[in-house]
């Protein structure tokens, strides 16, 4: 996937939820004189908005001053990132404060930036994910006591944030809606470096040199805190993960991420190996959430402590069994062979022009028609007063209609006054006797009769 920053300027949020509490207590930053065009600023610690506990915490009133401790010539800025994150205000504010500056700003995972960190991280113009770095992107959380009324507010603070957070993933990555991070904040995701950047959170994975002018932001003191000599079993890291908020204790102990597609969540399809099984030995290719887990063992009958790999088994054989099944009776899923489905609008332009065709070849036939009647008229096969006669004939056999008139002898029926003719001067002339007598004799009347 290809990372898309559609924009530098600062993030808005409710102004309810940003207004500070405390007042950020924070180490100062010493001022330093940067040579060239790039600096460093290092973001080691927790992101905090004052010292909770232990050492090395950052503030976004840390950072802010450390870029205006910055040299003006400075176009190009590295954030050098390793922290397990924090207050999530704190977090967008210090990617506000980075956005607002003029330089290009490319962070720089070198550890973990998980949480508030991540904010940070996917946010700034360039993502660069050290070998061996994690990013993490989970749900905000908080505590909360009093009434109901005063829960309902801290329940809607942190809807309201997370698809604050939600939509800057959305953002940061160009690839899926809020709803679909949201997703996977909830279900708390960890990325590896390379997993990062087929996620679209990253742009690559490398190794970073320091440039220009360093500076390590937060503070510097020399409290001894509890965690010193933590012991690196797994039981004690989600331990300290879990002062955080963290479900998981790293990528290690993690489901694979999910895909965020453009339009929506898209698991990862199981591939099924020679045993059945559909993991071959390593992690599940599709996580679920605990949710979903019972969800899909309640539908599919299996045990109730069924774990993926048995639930991705059945899941796989139920489709295959549906896939299998005959089409439903009344199915339209099957065009039948020598048939093809058409569009609305094209169907309804092919009736039209169907309807016009039929027209102009009705229009047609009966030209054809009257002119066979008019010509038999003229030509004495015919009578006029015969003429609604002959339409009915053709209307109900035109070929044979047509043939009998062929076949009829021109010249029975007079085509001008009977007993006259034309002198071409206006005037009639009466015919003689022997012009009236054959004609006479074919009506089979006297020519008195036909005279008058």
């Amino acid at each position: 996937m290809t990372r898309r920053i559609t924009s530098r300027s600062p993030i808005s949020l409710p102004e309810a939820f940003t207004a500070p509490r405390f007042e950020p207590q924070a180490a100062a930053v010493p001022k330093v004189s940067v040579d060239g065009t790039k600096a460093t600023i290092r973001i080691y610690g927790s992101i905090v908005s004052w010292s909770w506990f232990g050492s090395d915490n950052v503030s976004s009133k840390d950072v802010a001053k450390a870029l205006d401790e910055l040299d003006p010539t400075v176009t190009e800025i590295q954030v050098r990132l390793n922290s397990p994150g924090g207050a999530a205000f704190e977090g967008i504010a210090i990617l506000n404060l980075l956005r607002a500056h003029p330089a290009k700003i490319t962070a720089v995972v070198d550890g973990l930036a998980a949480s508030a960190a991540s904010i940070i991280a996917v946010g700034c113009d360039e993502t660069i994910m050290s070998p061996g770095g994690q990013l993490m992107i989970h749900n905000p959380f908080c505590g909360a006591w009093g009434e109901a009324s005063d829960l309902q507010k801290a329940i809607n603070m942190l809807t309201a944030l997370q698809s604050s957070m939600a939509s800057l993933y959305a953002e940061a990555t160009g690839e899926g809606s809020i709803e679909d991070w949201a997703a996977v904040m909830d279900a708390e995701t960890w990325y590896t470096a390379d997993e990062a950047v087929e996620a679209g959170l990253a742009d690559v994975v490398q190794v970073v040199p320091d440039a220009g002018q360093t500076i390590t932001a937060g503070t510097d003191d020399t409290d001894e805190t509890d965690d010193e000599d933590l012991d690196e079993d797994d039981d004690e890291l989600l331990m300290q993960f879990a002062r955080f908020g963290y479900r998981y204790a790293g990528r290690q102990q993690a489901p694979a991420p999910r895909q965020v597609a453009a339009a929506a969540m898209a698991p990862t399809p199981p591939t099924a190996s020679a045993d059945g099984s559909t993991t071959e030995g390593k992690e599940p290719a599709v996580a679920f959430s605990d949710a979903e887990l019972n969800t899909l063992r309640t539908k599919l009958g299996v045990a109730e402590d069924a774990d993926e790999a048995t639930i991705l088994a059945a899941l796989d054989e139920a489709l295959d069994e549906r896939a299998e099944a005959p089409a439903p009776q009344g199915s339209t899923t099957t065009i039948p062979e020598g048939m093809s489905l058409i569009e609305t609008d094209v169907l309804a332009e092919l009736k039209a022009g169907a309807a016009d065709g039929r027209t102009a070849r009705q229009q047609q036939v009966e030209a054809h028609r009257d002119g066979l009647i008019r010509d038999a008229i003229a030509a004495g096969k015919i009578s006029p007063a015969r003429r609604d006669h002959w339409v009915k004939q053709f209307a109900a056999d035109a070929a044979g209609a047509e043939e009998m008139l062929a076949q009829l002898e021109p010249g029975l029926i007079p085509v001008s006054e009977v007993g006259h003719a034309d002198t071409g001067d206006g005037k009639n002339q009466e015919l003689p006797d022997e012009a009236i007598a054959p004609i006479a004799a074919a009506l089979r009347i006297p020519k008195e009769a036909l005279r008058a």
